[in-house]
């Protein structure tokens, strides 16, 4: 992905209007944001872009709220417009209409982009009144990189130029450090619940790793790939097949044993694998295969690691994340994590300094591991080849 033509040193600002489109859809609690990580990441882009251009219009989205095209208080960015004054030092007011955006100063924030009818479906007309706003358009929203919306893909053919931000920029050039001459051994973790969403770039992933390391509920069909009895646990019958195929890679390794909730008396157990009853469900890693895991750890130069091993938000089932979490940390090799419950849980035990880089995605992580492209970033290449 060649950004020579594309990054933040290739342009002039002066005198113009830049649209900067952010991922700011962060946890809030009580109208207070509880993790500011990724708006952290983007203040080197913001202030470069508020001591450069003219004027400086934000965009980001906040959950899932209806294209209804008036604002939705319990989406509102109001939370994250006043944390970015804080970090700023600065007022940074918010339009709640599109017009609100052509008031004359320096800096605006644009209420949820999802209030706005048109967004989620890339919507043409959308996508040229958000482009009437600026001259330059930046992506720094590298966690929604993936989707083809209005202010993420629609907008770049209704502005003059377009561009990346600096986080963009930090993003791939760490996920260089897997997909391009790793240093080996390469061990790859990956975690979370449903192997539908992460078959394929665990596929791709078994090109690149010496092991992949598959757990949370995703391991479960896995399993009953495997003729394994699994009692209770989740997992996905319309993927046997593919998961059959996938256990049968020697890269692929599965956690033998496993922490278990007795569900005809709630008492939580550990077992192996092949010792699961019919009334047991498969919650956690057991602390035997993290004793296996951390072997193949240590013995990495590369390791990374998305979606969480079990249950995690539950504290009886979050050992084996947690500990997962210390040993990296640990660890010689260098460090890449991706996805939301991952920084959780470095960030709740203290650990993300630790880490030599956390991506701010996830499902955008994912997919440009398995692709080597994003469909926004990969757009605006395009355009700056003329």
């Amino acid at each position: 992905m060649d950004l020579t033509n594309s990054k933040l040193s290739s342009f002039d600002f002066e005198g113009k209007r830049v649209l900067l489109r952010v991922d700011f859809n962060i946890p809030i609690r009580d109208e207070e944001v509880l993790n500011d990580e990724r708006m952290v990441r983007a203040l080197p882009t913001i202030k470069h872009l508020l001591e450069k251009a003219k004027s400086l219009r934000i965009i980001t989205h906040r959950g899932r709220p209806l294209e209804s095209g008036e604002v939705q208080p319990e989406f509102s960015i109001k939370p994250i417009a006043k944390r970015l004054s804080q970090l700023l030092n600065i007022p940074v007011p918010i339009a709640d209409s599109l017009d609100g955006l052509e008031q004359d100063k320096k800096i605006i924030m644009l209420e949820n982009i999802r209030f706005f009818q048109g967004e989620k479906e890339n919507s043409g007309d959308l996508s040229k009144k958000l482009g009437n706003y600026g001259d330059v358009y930046i992506m720094d929203a590298f966690g929604t990189a993936h989707r083809k919306q209005a202010s993420t893909f629609g907008v770049i053919d209704s502005v003059a130029e377009a561009g990346v931000g600096f986080l963009v920029e930090d993003e791939l050039e760490a996920l260089k450090k897997i997909l391009v001459n790793p240093q080996k051994p390469l061990i790859g973790i990956i975690g979370g619940s449903k192997i539908s969403t992460k078959i394929n770039v665990i596929d791709s992933l078994t090109s690149y790793v010496d092991k992949l390391i598959i757990s949370g509920a995703l391991a479960n069909t896995c399993y009953m790939a495997m003729g394994k009895n699994i009692g209770e646990s989740l997992f996905e019958e319309d993927y046997l097949d593919v998961a059959e195929k996938l256990v049968g890679n020697e890269k692929i390794v599965l956690p033998e044993n496993v922490v278990v909730l007795d569900t005809s008396n709630d008492s939580v157990l550990e077992k192996h694998i092949d010792d699961i009853a019919s009334h047991e469900a498969i919650c956690d890693v057991g602390k035997k295969s993290l004793e296996y895991f951390q072997k193949h750890i240590n013995s990495a130069k590369t390791v990374f690691w998305n979606g969480p091993l079990g249950k995690f938000e539950d504290p009886r089932f979050s050992e084996g994340t947690s500990e997962v979490a210390k040993i990296m940390s640990e660890s010689k090799a260098y460090s890449i994590i991706g996805g939301g419950e991952t920084i959780t849980s470095f960030a709740n035990i203290n650990l993300m300094d630790s880490v030599d880089y956390a991506s701010t995605a996830g499902g955008a992580f994912l997919e440009y591991i398995e692709n080597k492209s994003l469909p926004c970033i990969d757009k605006i290449i395009t355009k700056n080849k003329g």
